[in-house]
């Protein structure tokens, strides 16, 4: 019984991925194709691309909350792990291949963002529990993000037009058909993922957060691991970067607020105590060391890489 929910489990994440992969290419290739910039496209294609496995949990765990069962537990525990993952252990990896240097005029406004975000999250939780209303509230912080983002993209492009002309490659249909695709694979099987995770998490006898935290919350990560790693050794530093800044706002604002947005979220006291606390803390570090002088070095690596690893072991602790 245990092994068949796991095969299940790993062949559902499998599925994500491929699906997660299809979505952010296709995304991506049709947003570039309308002159959208690297770091906008990281930042809100490609962040929404690669999280959409996170969104399609939270809204599948939200409509079974409606009837009755209670998904909040492993819906805001993937929240919390997948953005652990891409803004601590996916960064310090990145910067442990190369060092990591970000534009001066874009790490004010990515970390303003994502510590208002993570603050809000933190919060909203104190009463171990996110209403409808607050879920509401930061799908609106979210649209006035990318409002702000598609005003600087736009006079960008405004500037760029000065010396070149800019020019729209013609909208590939066929990454058009690939996307529908993508998000049909991804809805259902984002379904058998959550519901495995459940039945597991039974089984071994550990809390649905946890799952959530360390399985789901890795599983789903994985594609901005791939991105983040890739972009890094290319020397693609706004998508990369803005990839993993800007997936860590959608799993907060959209991912976990669209699923309160519909159900309102029960939040586990120890989530409230340990988990949410030591998430602001690790943003609130990240955003020092990139800040200070808009780079990210093996040795702030390293020390990210340890901030993690100690989050996991005390996690390990507590199972």
């Amino acid at each position: 019984m245990l092994t068949s929910t796991v095969l299940i489990f790993i062949v559902g994440l499998l599925f994500v991925w491929l699906a997660a992969n299809i979505i952010t290419g296709s995304a991506s290739r049709l947003a570039k194709a309308w002159g959208m910039s690297e770091g906008f496209v990281g930042m809100t294609i490609v962040a929404l691309g690669t999280s959409f496995p996170e969104i399609t949990l939270s809204v599948t765990g939200a409509m079974q909350t409606l009837v009755g069962q209670d998904t909040s537990d492993i819906v805001i525990g993937n929240a919390i792990g997948a953005s652990m993952n891409q803004l601590i252990l996916i960064v310090a990896i990145a910067g442990l291949l190369k060092t990591i240097r970000f534009k001066k005029k874009n790490v004010f406004f990515n970390s303003a963002f994502v510590i208002i975000a993570a603050t809000t999250f933190y919060i909203f939780s104190r009463d171990a529990a996110i209403s409808r209303i607050e879920g509401v509230s930061m799908l609106v912080f979210y649209i006035f993000y990318v409002f702000y983002l598609s005003r600087q993209n736009f006079l960008e492009h405004i500037s760029d037009k000065i010396k070149t002309k800019l020019t729209r490659k013609k909208m590939k249909w066929l990454d058009v058909l690939k996307l529908v695709i993508g998000l049909l694979i991804i809805v259902k099987s984002s379904q058998i993922v959550l519901a495995k995770g459940v039945d597991l998490a039974m089984q071994l006898g550990i809390s649905e957060a946890t799952v959530g935290i360390v399985l789901l919350g890795f599983g789903v990560s994985l594609p901005e691991l791939v991105i983040a790693i890739t972009a890094a050794l290319k020397g693609s530093r706004d998508l990369s970067m803005g990839n993993l800044v800007g997936g860590t706002i959608v799993n907060i604002c959209v991912a976990m607020s669209l699923g309160a947005s519909i159900s309102g979220w029960q939040v586990e006291r120890g989530l409230v105590q340990f988990d949410i606390p030591y998430l602001l803390f690790s943003v609130i570090i990240v955003v020092l060391f990139i800040g200070s002088r808009n780079k990210l070095d093996k040795k702030e690596s390293i020390l990210l890489m340890s901030l993690y690893l100690v989050y996991i072991s005390l996690k390990a602790i507590n199972l």
